[in-house]
């Protein structure tokens, strides 16, 4: 059964040392430097100094609460960005069944070779195939991978970050192994917000008389635009809104975002796709732990977690 959710963001920023933070603010496209916003300035050092010591405690409560309820698999989902997938074939939705998965345990802003920093998960290939045949049954349109081939421009980096990054930080002892679950978040077809959060409807069903104790983890978001026309600037109350309704198990209302278009909406904002498969696939009350509008980060940065149930 499914019995736990988590929810964070995965900034690359987020894994860095404070000193790397204004690297990471940097590249912010040239024609967006002269119009950033202006509490920007105000994160120092000793702000964001402060910033990590939030997001660490955050991830301590995460990992406790994994640590507490014993998974015997956690279900990935979030996006790929030109990492697995490339314009010869991008799905909406895809599930990973190979034996095990790689990516890199180090942002990028670290500048560490790939090599140095590779980490391994191993993956519920079994539970992952049950997933993909009654997934499949239910009238999703999912493909499936079952090897380990990038086909983006950095193929030596592996899968995504929303894995790499902060799985290590979940689980310290890679003993658990994954079902990652790849939302197009980015580039079309995106799936709908209704889209996702049946997904994590159809998850939780299915899952509902297996023996393992599942868990689910949604990597990303919350409103960002890293490398875009609102590069560097966060939609505060949006992204405070959403946690709102992760709080009140107000989720279902999450369907309606993404039905118009908005400047806020495009980019890494899509990545709350995410969010809404969790919470579909919690329907209770959540707990949100933390909500910060880092800019040096280019995200706002959230984490909650839908309490563990017998």
């Amino acid at each position: 059964m499914l019995g736990l959710g988590l929810a964070s963001s995965h900034a690359p920023a987020m894994f860095c040392p404070k000193e790397i933070w204004p690297k990471a603010y940097a590249t912010v496209p040239d024609y967006m430097k002269n119009s950033q916003p202006p509490t920007a300035k105000l994160e120092t050092m000793e702000v964001i100094e402060g910033y990590i010591k939030r997001i660490d405690a955050a991830f301590a409560i995460l990992r406790d609460q994994l640590e507490k309820y014993r998974p015997d698999a956690i279900i990935v989902i979030g996006d790929d960005q030109n990492d697995m997938f490339n314009e010869s074939n991008n799905p909406a939705i895809c599930l990973y069944t190979g034996e095990t998965i790689w990516g890199m345990s180090q942002s990028r802003y670290m500048e560490i070779p790939p090599e140095k920093c590779r980490v391994d998960f191993k993956v519920h290939t079994a539970l992952g195939k049950f997933l993909l045949k009654g997934l499949t049954k239910r009238g999703f349109d999912i493909a499936n991978s079952a090897r380990m081939q990038p086909m983006g421009p950095h193929p030596e980096r592996g899968t995504s970050h929303m894995i790499g990054l902060p799985m290590p930080r979940l689980t310290p002892k890679l003993n658990v192994p994954l079902i990652p679950i790849f939302l197009n978040e980015y580039f079309p077809p995106m799936p709908s917000a209704k889209r996702c959060w049946d997904l994590g409807v159809a998850i939780d069903e299915l899952l509902r008389d297996r023996p393992e104790r599942v868990a689910i983890y949604a990597s990303g978001g919350l409103s960002h635009d890293p490398h875009g026309p609102r590069a560097g600037w966060i939609d505060e109350p949006l992204d405070r809104w959403v946690l709102e309704r992760i709080e009140q198990n107000r989720g279902i209302e999450l369907t309606n975002l993404f039905t118009f278009d908005s400047a806020t909406l495009r980019a890494g904002t899509g990545e709350i796709r995410a969010w809404i498969s969790a919470a579909g696939a919690c329907r209770r009350p959540g707990v949100v732990l933390d909500y910060i509008p880092a800019h040096h980060t280019k995200a706002g940065l959230g984490f909650a977690y839908w309490p563990a149930i017998a």
